[in-house]
């Protein structure tokens, strides 16, 4: 997780990004949503079934708020807990650019 996110920090070029079935973990999760914060290229993200548990998935909906591309996000099969769709919904009224969430 922590290498990949270095890479999206610095790349400019990668739209796409599918990580199903990686099994990020959660620091994995909170490594991604540093990156998502620098990266203004990425649009579309599919981080489904990776066990991003409750601390990755808030960083990664924290995320939301700062990132200036991302329009698709796949979100499922995370045990993301209720904190966690507060979190999102928050972030949801906030971010501008994200039409899919799944």
């Amino acid at each position: 997780g922590k290498a990949l996110a270095e890479a999206l920090c610095k790349n400019t070029t990668l739209t796409n990004l599918d990580l199903q079935h990686n099994n990020l973990g959660e620091s994995g999760g909170k490594a991604l949503a540093e990156a998502l914060c620098k990266n203004t290229t990425l649009t579309n993200l599919d981080l489904q079934h990776n066990n991003l548990g409750e601390s990755g998935g808030k960083a990664l909906a924290e995320a939301l708020c700062k990132n200036t591309s991302l329009t698709n996000l796949h979100f499922g099969a995370n045990n993301l807990g209720e904190s966690v769709e507060k979190a999102l919904a928050e972030a949801l009224c906030k971010k501008t650019t994200l039409t899919n969430l799944v």
